[in-house]
């Protein structure tokens, strides 16, 4: 597949709107070759800040998941009254908010990217430490645990994890994702990916899902739940061969940028978005 960037100059008309939705505690920073790859492709782009689950400088405060979905369906509404074709796109914890978000949401949702999505976080680098996870997160026994970022943060690429290591040394965020999750955000992270999971049938609309086959968080398990739960949407499945779990800015961040810029292209132009899955 080859997709032309223009420059900006010379960029057409807008298509309509793709909301980005980042990992947990994170910034847009996580998408920004995304982001930038979709304007130049003629997609309005929107990335909000949404309390209690974005990353804030000041200090991480939760609020509950539903809080966060009601953001995001409140972002979209405000874009589709501008633009008449709305998609929504999120990596990591943020696939699993778009997939609330758009059970919510049903037909109105033009589409939704999924990246690396963590509805199961069975990947090679968790280990049996994730049985444990349920004591830290709803027992007194986790009240000051923390999921702190180490090696391999996510990237493949040695040259990107170097740069994520040094911007992690500078400040508490880095492209990757913050440097350390709290009790509180992953608990609600936890209720959140549950109730999704009991709601993939109220999903109406096409579905690509990107997925790493290294991905050290969420394996490709996470596929064949989609494949099973979805039952009323149509998916398209990408099974990437040179990333680690944050596609975005791995090495096959260009790629992931041309599927889902595709996926947008067929999707506005009223084309069935392909349902034969890439393995």
């Amino acid at each position: 597949m080859t997709v032309s960037f223009l420059s900006d100059a010379a960029a057409p008309s807008v298509r309509g709107a793709v909301l980005l939705l980042p990992g947990l505690c994170s910034t847009s920073d996580e998408l920004l070759h995304l982001q930038s790859s979709l304007r130049r492709s003629g997609w309005h782009v929107s990335a909000p800040h949404i309390a209690g689950y974005s990353f804030d400088a000041d200090g991480q405060r939760t609020t509950g998941f539903d809080q966060w979905v009601d953001r995001v369906c409140a972002e979209f509404a405000q874009l589709r009254q501008q633009y008449g074709t709305v998609l929504l796109a999120g990596i990591s914890a943020g696939a699993a908010l778009a997939l609330a978000a758009v059970a919510r949401l049903g037909q109105a949702a033009a589409g939704v990217v999924l990246m690396s999505t963590t509805l199961r976080m069975d990947g090679w680098s968790v280990g049996r430490s994730r049985w444990l996870l349920p004591l830290a997160l709803y027992t007194p026994l986790g009240r000051l645990w923390r999921y702190r970022e180490r090696a391999p943060y996510g990237v493949k690429n040695q040259r990107v994890r170097e740069w994520i290591v040094q911007e992690l040394k500078d400040r508490q965020i880095s492209r990757a994702g913050c440097a350390a999750i709290g009790v509180a955000h992953l608990r609600e992270y936890d209720r959140l990916r549950r109730a999704v999971r009991r709601s993939l049938d109220r999903v109406r609309c096409p579905v690509l899902a990107l997925h790493a086959r290294e991905d050290e968080v969420a394996s490709l398990s996470n596929i064949d739940l989609l494949a099973h739960g979805l039952k009323h949407a149509p998916l398209h499945t990408v099974v990437l061969e040179n990333s680690y779990h944050m596609i975005s800015i791995d090495n096959d961040r260009r790629q992931v940028a041309e599927e889902t810029i595709e996926f947008a292209r067929a999707v506005a132009e009223g084309r069935a978005p392909s349902t034969s899955n890439q393995s």
